[in-house]
């Protein structure tokens, strides 16, 4: 006899409270920081080779060392050598140079640093110079820059001798704080470069006849974090951020991670990097007590940084991982990095398309029509049939296989039989058991149990692991606020939806999240955060039917008549069904609520 009861897993028997109760309610992510570098040089012959990694050096065209007498005139080279498309200012250069010294002696100075600089260089400096009244450069065409050329034929690294301790302007020195600084940013630029040209280069040049084609692979590679200034601590939460950024792409979709980190990584890693297009590391910065926490992602076809994202904050809360701070930091990066290594996969065959599954089949059934459930269901049986539902992608189907039930139920798409219960019960149970580590399929699983099935106790202890599990997954936080809400615990679902909101504000799916908050606060009594999330969910998906319908209660509770009517002609349009007063309390989950619960309280006058 079927009996639509779930048996407690183990795991759960001995599973930790989640602890999160307070936190920030400002999450300040800095802005992006995006470099790329593009396009290859011309192949004139180059008059002048400039070597700035290591020690400076300067030679003609046949090899001949050139002596550069003056520091500053050498320091000129350099700073012209290092800007983007190699000029500078004379008004950049003289604060670089002579900070100390007013406009006059400064002026002064800078043109007998040029004067110096002609003179040593001899008849390569009219080619290799290009000096106006304004600014001061030099000739790209005629003059090869070392740390430029090895990011454009990553080979060179080798062959120059270079490694990833590799100083830039070994033992250069002019006296000048403003040169100091600017010399101090360009050896961490140049750093993060040489450590990814020392990680990535060794696999290709080995092997790249032998590659074998990777396109049915996603392939990520971890590289060794650099902190500056930091304590023992710092080094261990660098790898545990990058860590945790990594296993939030894994709960979406079948990477193979390569962990490069080691000083001592085995040559079987080295040829495994050959395949990945992305390298992913961490650097914190520390100078006092402020440090800067910065992600970086490459891109080893075109041996560049892709991209990289920043914040700031206090040594203190760097130590506390836990933090909302440091949850954001890696919600934001796990956004940014899936959406990068999407973009990667070529959608040429059903096994490339599968790679996508679990994150777009999320995605497709937020969008609450028949159309896209099927095409979410289609995409999960591409990726079982590309054999690639293993391990932790076999769990992520699994759960959103459960999952789409609740739409089925909860917008009318559909409705459950008998077999179709049974099947889903069995499936969700022995999920449960089989793989408990992967935070959205647990919400997923949680969501289904007790939406779906009503059994709310033990919904509640699946979505309290799945935060537990994965902190910084908003997916996860937003259906426990979910669960907060169907068993009527507002205050705690308003505080767990405003986490979600918080975490996911990079989301493809965060309109979703604004929704659970607007319902949250709607219910909690909080119109107008309510009326603020409805607002910044229809900005991001303007169909979304939920958030119409509590926006235009939330507006209603508030004397917002014309706003609330508004609201409701276009939920109407939508929802055409929702005139009827049956449908709407349908929707809302309020059949056997009174006639004095605050939604229906504020609804009825709209909708007389």
């Amino acid at each position: 006899m079927y009996v639509e009861k779930f048996p407690v897993p183990k795991w759960l028997e001995t599973a930790t409270k989640y602890p999160f109760e307070s936190y920030s309610d400002c999450l300040t992510i800095a802005p992006l920081e995006t470099v790329s570098m593009t396009g290859d040089r011309s192949k004139t012959p180059h008059v002048l080779h400039l070597y700035l990694a290591g020690p400076m050096r300067v030679t003609d065209d046949q090899g001949q060392k050139l002596v550069i007498r003056g520091r500053k005139a050498q320091a000129l080279l350099a700073l012209t050598a290092l800007a983007p498309q190699m000029h500078r200012t004379r008004v950049w250069l003289r604060d670089k140079l002579w900070s100390q010294s007013d406009e006059a002696r400064s002026s002064t100075s800078l043109r007998q640093s040029l004067f110096e600089l002609r003179r040593d260089l001899g008849p390569h400096a009219e080619t290799a110079l290009d000096i106006t009244a304004d600014t001061v450069g030099l000739n790209p065409a005629s003059v090869w820059v070392d740390v430029t050329e090895v990011q454009r034929d990553a080979a060179l690294f080798s062959r120059l001798g270079l490694s990833e301790e590799t100083e830039l302007l070994e033992g250069f020195d002019i006296g000048d704080p403003e040169f100091e600084d600017w010399l101090q940013a360009a050896r961490f630029d140049w750093a993060d470069t040489a450590e990814a040209l020392a990680a990535v280069r060794p696999a290709r040049l080995i092997l790249s006849d032998t590659v074998p084609d990777s396109a049915a692979r996603l392939c990520l590679a971890l590289m060794r974090g650099v902190v500056q200034g930091g304590d023992e601590m710092s080094h261990h939460l660098s790898d545990f951020l990058t860590e945790r950024i990594v296993d939030n792409i894994r709960e979406l979709m079948p990477v193979q991670v390569i962990d490069l980190r080691s000083r001592t990584a085995a040559i079987e890693d080295l040829a495994e990097s050959a395949e990945a297009e992305f390298f992913c590391r961490m650097r914190v910065l520390c100078i006092g007590r402020n440090v800067t926490l910065t992600f970086f992602v490459y891109r080893s076809s075109q041996l560049a940084i892709e991209w990289s994202q920043s914040i700031q904050c206090s040594l203190e809360e760097l130590h506390q991982s836990d933090s909302m701070l440091m949850q954001g930091f890696v919600a934001q990066n796990t956004d940014r990095l899936a959406k990068t290594l999407l973009s990667h996969i070529p959608a040429s065959s059903d096994e490339t398309v599968a790679l996508r599954a679990g994150h777009t089949a999320m995605n497709l059934l937020f969008r609450l029509d028949d159309d896209a459930l099927g095409q979410a269901m289609a995409l999960l049986d591409k990726a079982e049939a590309a054999n690639l539902s293993n391990g932790v992608a076999h769990s992520l189907t699994t759960g959103l296989r459960a999952y789409a039930a609740s739409f089925a139920v909860g917008e009318n798409l559909g409705t459950l039989g008998m077999d179709e219960r049974q099947r889903l019960h069995h499936l969700i149970n022995t999920q449960l058991e089989d793989n408990p580590f992967n935070a959205i399929t647990l919400a997923c699983l949680g969501h289904v149990i007790g939406y779906v099935f009503q059994e709310h106790d033990l919904a509640g202890k699946v979505l309290e692991r799945a935060v537990v599990l994965n902190p910084s997954q908003a997916f996860a936080w937003d259906h426990l606020a979910l669960h907060k809400l169907y068993t009527g615990d507002y205050d705690a679902a308003l505080r767990h939806a405003q986490r979600a909101t918080q975490l996911g504000a990079f989301s493809p799916i965060s309109y979703s999240y604004d929704t659970t908050l607007a319902m949250a606060a709607t219910l909690a009594g909080d119109y107008a955060r309510a009326t603020l999330a409805g607002r910044s969910a229809l900005q991001k998906q303007p169909r979304y039917k939920a958030a119409l319908r509590y926006l235009m209660v939330a507006q209603s509770a508030t004397g917002q008549r014309a706003a609330a009517e508004e609201t409701r002609t276009r939920l109407l349009q939508l929802d055409p069904e929702f005139a009827d007063p049956q449908v709407q309390l349908m929707r809302f989950g309020l059949r056997d609520a009174p006639e004095s619960h605050p939604l229906l309280r504020n609804l009825k006058p709209l909708m007389e």
